[in-house]
């Protein structure tokens, strides 16, 4: 959850499901987002489209905002700037727990690298205790990137401004190890 401030101020509770549904591509271009619009903790809509693009409809959650009016129509609530500025930042903190879900496992695969060229047991638990949740983390990106992997390839294929903050969460299989997934990053860095 965040509370966004500044020119908008807002509070938004954002959900990342485990598990994708079985259906999800079935209806993609009418498929709606799932998060609901609440101002001044009213209930506005249900399903509201514009907050975030087709690629992120899997993200569940609640957005609730004293700068919207609240009594207008929902056409002319759709067409308000204010619920464009939203969006930008919704979205902006979507891709940053996403990267930091990347990041963490990226983390992971590299100090499991350098773990297997010299082994050391002289570790605290303290710091075991410290990687078994950053390895939490890396294995939540995994089964996030199986789950919803082909929502962020076609996030990259649709959203030009933030394809570059896409690009990063992106993975690969390899000739190298099938069974595990690899970054761009890491793949380039390995070409000789």
């Amino acid at each position: 959850h965040f509370k966004a401030e500044g020119e908008v101020e807002f509070k938004s509770i954002l959900y990342l499901p485990s598990q994708a549904p079985f259906n999800q591509f079935d209806n993609y271009y009418n498929t709606k987002a799932a998060l609901k619009l609440y101002v001044r903790k009213v209930l506005i809509t249900d399903e509201f489209e514009d907050l975030v693009p087709k690629y992120l409809n899997f993200i569940k959650g609640v957005v609730d905002s004293d700068d919207l009016p609240l009594n207008v129509s929902r056409e002319t609530l759709q067409q308000h700037k204010i619920l464009k500025v939203m969006g930008k930042k919704i979205i902006r903190k979507i891709l940053e727990l996403l990267r930091k879900l990347s990041e963490a496992e990226q983390a992971r695969k590299k100090k499991l690298e350098s773990e297997d060229q010299d082994e050391d047991d002289d570790e605290d638990d303290d710091e075991d205790n410290e990687n078994d949740s950053e390895e939490k983390k890396a294995m939540d990106y995994e089964k996030f990137w199986k789950g919803f992997g082909k929502h962020i390839k076609l996030g990259v294929i649709e959203d030009q401004a933030n394809r570059n903050k896409l690009v990063k969460l992106l993975r690969f299989t390899t000739t190298k190890s099938e069974t595990e997934i690899q970054s761009l990053d890491n793949y380039i860095e390995r070409m000789p």
